[in-house]
């Protein structure tokens, strides 16, 4: 024990005289102070400048409140569903007009007094809607997360291809201009549409290459990516790591086939049509005999909306790679991967992968003007328009 703390005493001079060694000078000191100093006030500059740079504050107040609400009435003809919902609205007041003058005139009303017990029928109706628009976001959303992991691996690989050294930037830019395009070749393939012209990197097809796009730009991805192995210019960690990457290019594509190619079934369907369309046409027949016609017409409007409107928002989300206005923005997703991996990997952005209007998206909910580009990846460039919103 003596030991040990004589031990402990000789080192705390050793250091003591160390620190003694190592301190700086007096004249320093000053010079020391005033940088410290100095650093500090950049710091307060940084954090006050960083400050006013936050998002402005999310709006509150009963004026706000007021107008969120008030907006899907008021901007009710832009939302993508009335354009076709409108035309049933009118449809159903003309028969409710119809059947109100016949309950009237022609059939005696004690026929209808019971009719209001089928009302019941609603409410069993109204379960199997749900059920069905459940099912069909949950195919538009299992997509969107699909092109959403599409959107990450392409980041990803691309991210290690540019710190490989070893690889010629004219191969690197190559590859980027494959990712780019097996995401505008997914789309097409998705959409049952042809490009126009040549993708960049990819070349002329062939008659059987053209049937499946994306998975000849696969193999084209596996082709560099082997040849560089055998050249020695990535190594075995290297090569597991992007093959990864690689290997869930064909899983998402399968993944999208799957959801496109096996919609719900079709007698389901079929019985929630006929489910709608019978309630539908009883409906003002027994309502009649309660409410005069002035009354009969808004509930029979309101009714006909949302069970016509649910069921058309169901039949276009089920399908979420369309072109109606619910469906995702397959050309805003690609010219953000495009405009990304141009950005890793020095492509040109002269390049056009797509002759597609790429105009951002509005969401008339929250308000007038466009989303912000930069934080959806949605490219604010409009190339060359056709008639056909996804020609190449």
């Amino acid at each position: 024990m003596e030991c040990n703390i004589e031990d402990n005493a000789a080192f705390g001079s050793i250091s003591r005289g160390r620190l003694e060694e190592t301190k700086v000078p007096d004249r320093f000191d000053g010079e020391y102070t005033e940088q410290h100093s100095t650093d500090i006030e950049s710091l307060e500059m940084a954090f006050r400048f960083a400050t006013t740079a936050l998002p402005p504050e999310k709006k509150t107040g009963l004026a706000y409140t007021i107008s969120m609400w008030s907006r899907p009435f008021v901007l009710a003809h832009r939302i993508p569903v009335f354009k076709r919902v409108w035309l049933y609205v009118a449809m159903m007041a003309v028969y409710a007009f119809a059947v109100d003058w016949i309950a009237d005139r022609v059939i005696t009303t004690h026929l209808f007094k019971e009719f209001g017990s089928v009302s019941s029928m609603g409410i069993i109706l109204g379960l199997l809607l749900v059920f069905r628009t459940n099912s069909a976001y949950e195919r538009w959303w299992e997509g969107r997360k699909l092109w959403g992991q599409l959107v990450n691996d392409s980041r990803n690989i691309c991210l290690k291809i540019r710190a490989l050294d070893t690889i010629r930037p004219s191969e690197k830019v190559r590859f980027g201009e494959l990712i780019i395009s097996f995401s505008y070749a997914l789309k097409h393939h998705l959409r049952d549409t042809i490009p126009s012209r040549p993708l960049p990197g990819v070349g002329p097809l062939s008659d059987s290459e053209v049937r499946n796009i994306p998975l000849h730009v696969a193999a084209k991805i596996y082709d560099l990516l082997l040849q560089w192995r055998r050249d020695g210019h990535v190594d075995t960690i290297m090569s597991m790591q992007l093959d990864g990457h690689a290997l869930q290019l064909m899983n998402i594509q399968g993944s999208c086939e799957r959801i496109k190619n096996s919609p719900i079934a079709i007698s389901y369907r079929a019985f929630m049509r006929q489910g709608i369309a019978l309630n539908l046409l009883a409906m003002p027949w027994y309502l009649s005999q309660e409410f005069s016609i002035w009354w009969l017409l808004p509930l029979i409007m309101i009714s006909t909306y949302f069970l016509i409107g649910i069921e058309l928002i169901a039949e276009d989300v089920e399908d979420p790679f369309g072109y109606d206005g619910d469906d995702l923005p397959l050309d805003n997703i690609c010219a953000g991967i495009k405009d990304t991996v141009s950005q890793i990997l020095k492509v040109r952005d002269d390049r056009k992968f797509t002759r597609s209007m790429e105009m951002p998206r509005f969401d008339i909910l929250k308000s007038d003007g466009p989303v912000n580009p930069k934080s959806s990846g949605t490219s604010m460039k409009a190339m060359d328009p056709v008639k056909n919103p996804d020609s190449k």
